[in-house]
């Protein structure tokens, strides 16, 4: 095989590890993490060249604190985790000085399951580690990003061995060169379904800087107030205003082609400025331009989902869903499963006293994050509720207290119902939008299929199942959510 071919397949195969890894934290399941630690060792004997690096928490048997993997020959010592923030090293970092673990071990590395941030304080670090130890973000933080720089230079030998590694883990089985204390591979699989819904859109994104007579509020133009004050101008010229757009450092960003003189954007942005690019080379550009694609991708959900009956609610980062029409007790939506069934998404209770006023009500939320493999863009897709009152369905005061009763009589199915729901609803839109008689109002954005993997490792189902809340049947439990039931 070509020396090219085995770094495409360690690529990808690691890109793979590192979406499953995300989606199940995303589930709050965390065995995965541990299996995790083998690989890790596998690839950095391989990668690094630690060849006595060794996994502490199986041959040792025991959580070692602040380190997973060591190589007491070379001390160099290496913690996993997927947690990529700066409070997660600086934690790290504080453990692995307090319980002394320099006079073992000379270098501290932290690989990250997922990907790392762009940048760490070296000076929260420098406060943490007092000169004890010799800590560099930059150097010393890693993920999977840096183990694919290095395998570039290493021989096509070492990236097979390396593509094995992660083989193996997929096959269940340690690789060679690993002892199975090393590896703790699965000892049974199963298919398993992440959070995570494969998403589609043009391939090319158009860039415009904004004529100077514009002048959007906001440091750089980026800030809420910047859309706003783009929208209320073209509003203002009798045009229509989309909101799949995005504003950053005085430039529009959009799917939409600004390079076409009857856009809506036109009398706002210079034209001899448009420069369209490729939606992946955007936002590979740095950090920042990767936040403000996802920004643009969140804006593309809320622009399809508005005419389908789901509205943004900024502040509580929720999409929920909204009566048809004003002023309805209640919304449905078919959707098939294992067979053709409905969903209650909406529900109003009147007040007693007032039948003409609404007490409380009760929407069918959920959140998305973007997660990004390869090329590829997936959405993470959390099921939520939201209770409301009022006019534009303002938050409940009592919604945290509605919330938590709601979510003690909800079990694992119930919750993977709802995401099922969910796929199959919005898979459905795209089928609806085919026939959308409005071109320029056209959703920019699809839906694929849910990522799954044949070979999970197996979980007893029964271990995940919540204890009973003796609150749940208290008679004095809180009155407002007991209006309800789960549909």
């Amino acid at each position: 095989m070509k020396h090219q071919d085995l770094i495409n397949e360690l690529r990808t195969a690691l890109s793979e590890l590192v979406l499953n890894v995300d989606g199940a934290s995303a589930m709050q399941m965390y065995d995965l993490h541990r299996l995790a630690e083998g690989v890790v060792l596998g690839l950095f004997r391989e990668i690094l060249d630690l060849h006595d690096l060794r996994n502490l928490n199986a041959t040792e048997r025991k959580n070692f604190p602040a380190i997973d993997l060591a190589d007491d020959t070379r001390r160099f010592a290496v913690q996993v985790t997927a947690t990529a923030t700066l409070d997660k090293i600086k934690s790290t970092l504080s453990t692995f000085l307090r319980h002394d673990l320099t006079s073992s071990y000379d270098r501290l590395v932290v690989y990250v399951l997922i990907r790392k941030q762009d940048s760490y304080s070296q000076s929260a670090i420098d406060t943490i580690v007092q000169g004890r130890l010799d800590f560099q973000p930059d150097r010393d933080i890693l993920d999977y990003r840096d183990l694919l720089a290095k395998a570039v230079d290493l021989s096509p030998a070492k990236v097979r061995a390396a593509v094995e590694v992660l083989k193996s883990y997929k096959r269940g089985g340690a690789p060679a060169g690993l002892a199975d204390t090393d590896f703790d591979p699965p000892s049974a699989v199963e298919v398993a379904s992440l959070n995570l819904v494969e998403i589609f859109f043009p391939s090319q994104l158009y860039v415009g800087e904004l004529l100077p007579q514009v002048k959007p509020e906001g440091r750089s133009g980026r800030a809420h107030g910047g859309r706003k004050t783009i929208r209320e101008h073209l509003k203002a010229a009798g045009l229509w205003a989309p909101t799949d757009f995005e504003v950053n450092a005085r430039r529009v960003i959009t799917f939409h082609p600004l390079e076409d003189s009857n856009n809506p954007f036109a009398t706002i942005v210079d034209l001899g400025t448009v420069t369209p690019i490729k939606a992946v080379e955007f936002s590979d550009i740095d950090g920042d331009h990767e936040r403000v694609f996802k920004s643009l991708l969140r804006l593309c959900f809320q622009h399809k989902l508005y005419k389908h009956g789901v509205e943004w609610k900024h502040d509580d980062g929720l999409f929920i869903f909204v009566p048809r029409q004003e002023g309805d007790l209640l919304r449905e939506e078919t959707w098939t499963g294992q067979k053709q069934a409905k969903r209650r998404v909406f529900e109003r209770k009147l007040n007693k006293s007032d039948p003409d006023k609404t007490f409380v009500c009760k929407h069918f939320a959920f959140s998305v994050d973007f997660v990004r493999a390869d090329d590829r863009w997936f959405a993470a897709l959390t099921p939520d509720w939201y209770f409301s009152y009022g006019d534009g369905y303002r938050k409940s005061r009592f919604a945290d207290q509605s919330l938590s009763w709601l979510k003690r009589r909800e079990i694992n199915r119930t919750v993977a119902d709802h995401f099922r729901f969910l796929v199959s609803w919005l898979g459905n839109l795209d089928t609806d939008d085919l026939f959308s008689t409005s071109i320029a109002n056209a959703p920019q954005i699809s839906f694929g299929d849910v990522v799954r993997f044949s070979n999970h490792p197996a979980l007893d189902d029964e271990q995940w199942l919540p204890i009973k809340d003796e609150a749940v049947d208290d008679p004095d439990c809180f009155q407002e959510a007991r209006l309800f039931d789960t549909p």
